[in-house]
């Protein structure tokens, strides 16, 4: 029987886009019985609705089956590497070039969940949890998220970002960044990998929340991965997996883009 259809469900174009970009299964093992199309249906509604994996509907296949391809998707760094490829994707039908020359960088600390693992104070934000830091492109695609306890200031894990960020998307030599990140970040990034790290200032006397030049591109990402209630909080026991969920948010997000929904 033909299940009902969920608003996180994928659309069948979307996942012809995807599915070639998925593993195929283990050499020597059993033919996959699973529809694959139904395990990432399952995989878009825990992200989307934050549930537990154990209260997924009983018309998706079963829980243990999802996470376990959620798993072995992230270990191997498939979730990742889809989003690398669709980023190449998105550009190019937005006439960019493929790979991006510039980017914005910051970060988000969230609460977590009481079960969570690794976590800290953020004490400019007076919060203890984690911390996201993430470089996104010019048009707001996510291209490196990093995750940390909350109390890693901004300016320690930069240069570990910046790092992998320059491994995976060596045309990059721009970066727009906030005050917190001024002073040793800029050196580094000029000496070790040939970057400008532009710092854009607040206005003087500025309180709240002001739009600024490049700035605003990174804060609407942001916003994009909360609206996926599996990050409004961190619900994980390692970084590493909301990491994944981050590149999850993404997926989605560009998959929408390139194959709008009818």
């Amino acid at each position: 029987m033909r299940r009902q259809r969920y608003t996180s469900d994928l659309t069948r174009q979307q996942f012809k886009r995807l599915e070639p970009l998925l593993p195929t299964g283990k050499a020597g093992g059993r033919p996959r019985t699973v529809d694959l199309y139904e395990v990432m249906c399952a995989i878009m509604y825990v992200l989307q609705n934050g549930c537990a994996w154990r209260n997924l509907p009983h018309d998706f296949p079963a829980w243990e089956t999802v996470y376990g391809y959620f798993r072995r998707f992230q270990y191997d760094g498939t979730w990742e590497a889809v989003n690398r490829f669709l980023v190449r994707r998105t550009r190019r039908k937005a006439k960019r070039d493929p790979e991006p020359s510039a980017g914005s960088i910051d970060s988000q600390t969230v609460r977590c969940a009481p079960q969570a693992g690794i976590r800290g104070v953020d004490a400019g934000k007076k919060t203890n949890g984690r911390k996201r830091h993430l470089v996104v492109d010019a048009l707001g695609l996510l291209l490196v998220v990093y995750v940390t306890g909350g109390g890693v200031q901004d300016r320690v894990a930069a240069p570990i970002l910046l790092g992998i960020l320059a491994k995976r998307h060596p045309r990059l030599k721009h970066i727009w960044a906030d005050g917190g990140y001024l002073g040793e970040v800029v050196t580094w990034a000029e000496k070790v990998l040939g970057w400008v790290v532009e710092i854009v200032h607040r206005i003087s006397g500025q309180r709240g929340f002001v739009v600024r030049p490049r700035r605003w591109v990174v804060e609407r990402s942001l916003a994009w991965l909360t609206r996926c209630r599996r990050l409004t909080r961190d619900f994980e026991g390692r970084p590493e997996t909301t990491e994944a969920w981050c590149y999850l948010a993404s997926i989605r997000l560009m998959l929408r883009r390139l194959d709008p929904a009818a």
